[in-house]
């Protein structure tokens, strides 16, 4: 498939989400012009759909393409896509999250220093086993396709924090890693271990080479969302997403 980016209007071909995710898309139809923009990705049967831009314009795209069942839809967060138009997606409200980036290096951090890389087939049991008592909602996992590396902090010899990070596109043919999987076993919560994980993953990337580091974060988190603003992270784009019923956790 060509690069996405040439179908692109020219506003969003700079646009940080859209260049490091578009590397991930088989297939992709584009809706839209520089004010609102829709992604319709893997095609329009069954697409994810992604919204960039005015909302209320791009809750108008996706209402006038009278599209099928969805498997997922997030859209700029202050839209609002009608009864009708979701019934047709077949799709109900999800989650709250924004995407946020940083290409700055974060000041030294309490605590970073005990932060270890982790071996992604060695220690696939220990992370997973930290995921599921300390983020049981998430999808990432240490032996995806996409995965660059994994990081931890033992407790006792058990792993008691984990972060991960995924290869992501960037300008050109660069990449951008993208941090995903933090983990903190309640024992560990308030000392400062989710930071300097956070902060070592960053620390990581941005000296591999990678373009930026990015994550997503639901909307409500306003304690991780102090940590990342700490971090250097900015705010890119704002979403609702919509899922079918009874998904109980965003695609990987």
């Amino acid at each position: 498939m060509a690069d996405v980016l040439e179908v692109l209007p020219p506003r969003w071909r700079q646009d940080r989400m859209l260049l490091g995710e578009r590397h991930r898309w088989d297939a992709v139809d584009v809706l839209g012009d520089d004010d609102a923009l829709v992604l319709l990705i893997g095609g329009p049967d069954r697409p994810t759909v992604l919204g960039r831009g005015a909302p209320a314009q791009v809750d108008r795209i996706v209402a006038d393409a009278d599209l099928g069942p969805a498997r997922w839809m997030s859209v700029p967060r202050g839209s609002r896509p009608g009864a009708a138009t979701l019934d047709g997606l077949g799709l109900v409200p999800f989650s709250t999250w924004d995407w946020l980036s940083t290409d700055t290096l974060p000041l030294a951090v309490a605590g970073e220093g005990e932060v270890r890389a982790l071996d992604r087939d060695r220690d696939a049991d220990a992370i997973r086993a930290c995921l599921a008592e300390a983020n049981p909602d998430t999808s990432a996992d240490p032996t995806g396709p996409d995965e660059l590396g994994w990081w931890g902090v033992h407790v006792d010899g058990v792993l008691g924090g984990v972060v991960g990070v995924a290869e992501r596109g960037g300008p050109g043919d660069a990449r951008s890693w993208h941090v995903h999987g933090l983990g903190v076993r309640p024992a560990l919560r308030g000392t400062g271990a989710g930071t300097a994980l956070t902060a070592a993953a960053v620390r990581a990337g941005l000296r591999s080479g990678a373009s930026w580091v990015s994550l997503g974060m639901y909307a409500q988190n306003d304690v991780a969302r102090r940590i990342y603003r700490r971090l250097g992270f900015r705010t890119d784009a704002e979403f609702t997403s919509f899922s079918p019923a009874g998904t109980q956790r965003p695609p990987a």
